[in-house]
């Protein structure tokens, strides 16, 4: 295999990982942001002057479980761990 195509294909990997990676990201802050909302809201109803409907948001810990799956996240730490494998090995090619 040739430098080039290792270059390449580490390249390809540091994409494919860091797109991985920005999706995972995005999905835990969105659970994270959802509960901390709805916990500054049960916060809010439970203050003496509180007008208004009460509204119900329990269970919002779900949100955190499913985003913290951890499938996608390590596929992406693993893709960048070989991009930077790779370019390891076409530096130490090239160098020989």
């Amino acid at each position: 295999m040739s430098i080039e195509s290792i270059k390449i294909i580490a390249a390809i990997l540091s994409i494919a990982g860091s797109g991985i990676l920005a999706f995972r990201v995005t999905g835990i802050l969105s659970a994270l942001s959802l509960v901390a909302s709805a916990h500054e809201i049960n916060i809010q109803q439970l203050m003496p002057n509180q007008q208004g409907n009460i509204l119900n948001l329990g269970n919002s810990t779900a949100h955190v479980e499913k985003a913290q799956k951890n499938g996608l996240l390590i596929t992406g730490f693993v893709l960048f761990v070989l991009s930077g494998v790779l370019q390891l090995i076409a530096l130490v090619m090239a160098n020989a």
